[in-house]
């Protein structure tokens, strides 16, 4: 893709991403969409994150993987061997020319690969940021951690589901990706701090110890224990709840409409958008009354049917008409199609030199002076190995001999 003619937010910061997998690569994603030159070092094989689906047209392939390229648009790509000296020796001439440098590996494999952050600021005066599971010190700081672990350890899992059974976890990888935007802010104040103090810095990036500062109930709920003493806990009854009001998840005509329309102006907003005029009569401002079976019933018998007889897109223009508190369920699809959100940019088109043209979610945020922008794609495996190499003063016939020991790929 062609160069974005304007300004970037982060022009001349360079940064060396050390990671893989997810929260690393979410983060210099963020640096490298705002602009930052980024140099991912690859492992012999590639970024595990190359393994991770969905894949394009659902055919496997080193580059398919609709996870990898979204994870690490504006990136250049260079494969080292860590474990070998001449792998060794290029990652010091490449660090030599960056602002900060990011990793991701656990604190033993760090030591064995001397890539903690004290040997990689003895090689060049320069802030690096290590992401690591537990953190570098005490009893927890070896154990492995995935995406479950880190919420059921870290997060409000215990509250999640009914009060019957097990506990449940949120889906997808929504713990490890707000770890990877907290690691970019992290590293943004690190370079900060640099241009205006004249100083660089070691930042440790704990994801367990992001998790326990999360808003997703977790903050909220370690101060209300340490307030109150009080320890949320599952409901008894999973799925819409009609006491007290009306507050959940719904069926309707095509798929589910989430609502909420509790007693007082929400419940007169209710009434007047599904057309229920007993639903303003003095009982339904009562506590008792709208706890009651009966109550219950007689919600249920009024507003199962106006919602089956709708479709989603029905009912929302009823509830903005009524100002009442709903929104749809949209899946995937939905949020590709909706032309409001094509408006914005939420959707760009990316061209890929090998795989064509596929959709990239956009832009995340608005700058008016230095807008965001894919200035690339995903980088293929080693796709700058031999650019870069020559930058930091390699010649054809050493880049030759680095290909052919493995050092480089």
């Amino acid at each position: 893709m062609p160069h974005a003619a304007e300004p970037t937010a982060l022009d001349g910061i360079t940064v060396l991403d050390l990671t893989s997998h997810i929260a690393g690569p979410y983060s210099t994603k963020l640096l490298a969409d705002l602009g930052a030159r980024v140099i991912k070092v690859e492992r012999p094989g590639g970024d595990p994150s190359r393994s991770l689906g969905p894949w394009l047209n659902d055919e496997v392939g080193l580059e398919r993987s609709g996870t990898y390229q979204f994870l690490n648009t504006n990136k250049e790509s260079i494969v080292l061997d860590l474990k070998s000296s001449a792998g060794r020796e290029v990652l010091e001439k490449l660090l030599s020319r960056v602002a900060i440098a990011i990793t991701s590996s656990p604190p033993v494999v760090a030591e064995r690969l001397n890539l903690t952050p004290e040997a990689l600021r003895q090689v060049a005066d320069i802030n690096v940021l290590s992401l690591t599971n537990f953190g570098w010190n005490g009893p927890y700081r070896d154990y492995a951690l995935s995406e479950t672990v880190l919420y059921a350890m870290g997060g409000e899992m215990f509250s999640h589901g009914s009060s019957d059974r097990e506990p449940l976890k949120m889906g997808g990888t929504a713990s490890l990706i707000q770890c990877g935007a907290m690691a970019a802010i992290g590293a943004l104040g690190a370079v900060y701090a640099t241009e205006v103090h004249n100083i660089t810095q070691r930042v440790d990036v704990s994801l367990f110890d992001v998790q326990l500062n999360s808003v997703d109930r977790r903050s909220s709920a370690i101060m209300a224990f340490r307030f109150s003493g009080r320890i949320n806990s599952r409901p008894e009854v999973a799925g819409p709840s009609t006491g007290a009001g009306i507050v959940g998840v719904f069926p309707c005509a095509d798929g589910y409409v989430e609502m909420t329309a509790s007693a007082g102006p929400y419940w007169k907003r209710f009434a007047e958008m599904i057309g229920h005029a007993e639903f303003t009569e003095p009982k339904w401002q009562d506590p008792n009354w709208m706890n009651s079976p009966e109550a219950r019933e007689e919600i249920d018998l009024a507003l199962y049917p106006w919602l089956m007889e709708r479709t989603r897109a029905e009912i929302w223009e009823a509830a903005r008409n009524s100002h009442a508190i709903l929104a749809p369920l949209f899946n995937a699809a939905d949020l590709y199609k909706d032309p409001v959100f094509r408006e914005r940019g939420l959707w760009t088109e990316v061209e890929h030199e090998t795989l064509g043209s596929f959709p990239m979610l956009g832009r995340p945020y608005v700058l008016s002076e230095t807008p965001w922008a894919i200035r690339r794609v995903a980088p293929s495996l080693g796709q700058d190995t031999t650019v870069l190499l020559e930058e930091v003063g390699y010649g054809e016939a050493e880049i030759e001999k680095l290909r052919s020991s493995g050092a480089v790929a």
